[in-house]
């Protein structure tokens, strides 16, 4: 696919990784929707952008774990493009407390959008192909045991993303699917997570030994999986570097 002129939309698309991949994007060309339920930062987000990118981005307001909000943010996306080539499922929990909104947004999500993208993208269905990009994350492909509902909803993401896909998946809907799974990322994110596990002192020691990566690097593994033109590819990204595994 040449990206030039085609469309995105990224969840949790306000800052940090989300805000990485949306330069990214728009550097080559791209069209793109933020959504996020961080109005004001996704606002000082786009006022900060070069005027050449301001006419080719918009924000929709949106909680994914609200389906609703979801289909609101799609339709948002046609309306003022005409068009959706791509989905990048990245807004993303880690409360350990609060499980169940882990999980909701964590990997739920991630399938309705997925589900939705599919609607919108399928070849059989009038669209025309594209791309779905997971940001599952490293918890995704090894145990953490302090963390364990976050690991799972990752493991989760991993799984599907291997699965839907496969080549079968893309010979009926000209869609690839792949996730990207980065390791500690300098984000707000990362400095309050110890608070966020099951066991916070044993999290601050943990994190005291952790060596993130910048938000930037992160969009430097999408640009990556998009020129190697991938499908159900997991790229794991660290200070160790890029490796598909």
């Amino acid at each position: 696919m040449k990206f030039s002129g085609k469309v995105a939309l990224i969840t949790g698309g306000a800052q940090g990784i989300g805000r990485a991949y949306a330069n990214a994007l728009l550097n080559i060309g791209m069209k793109v929707c933020i959504s996020d339920i961080l109005e004001d930062k996704a606002k000082e987000f786009i006022d900060s952008l070069p005027a050449n990118h301001k006419d080719n981005i918009i924000f929709q307001k949106c909680d994914v774990s609200s389906l609703t909000d979801f289909k609101s943010a799609f339709d948002r996306v046609i309306s003022e493009f005409g068009r959706i080539d791509m989905l990048i499922n990245n807004a993303g929990v880690f409360n350990e407390q609060n499980y169940m909104k882990c999980i909701e947004v964590n990997f739920i999500a991630v399938v309705n959008g997925t589900k939705l993208a599919f609607e919108h993208m399928d070849i059989s269905k009038g669209g025309h192909g594209g791309y779905v990009i997971n940001t599952a994350s490293e918890a995704g492909l090894d145990p953490m045991p302090l963390a364990p509902v976050y690991v799972g909803t990752k493991h989760a993401v991993v799984g599907f993303t291997r699965s839907i896909g496969a080549e079968y998946h893309f010979n009926k809907t000209g869609i690839k699917v792949n996730a990207i799974c980065p390791g500690p990322v300098d984000t707000g994110f990362f400095r309050v997570f110890p608070t966020k596990c099951v066991d916070v002192e044993e999290a601050k020691k943990l994190a005291a030994d952790m060596k993130p990566v910048k938000p930037e690097d992160v969009a430097g593994a999408l640009t990556k999986l998009l020129e190697d033109d991938k499908n159900g590819s997991i790229l794991r990204i660290d200070v160790d570097g890029l490796r598909y595994v």
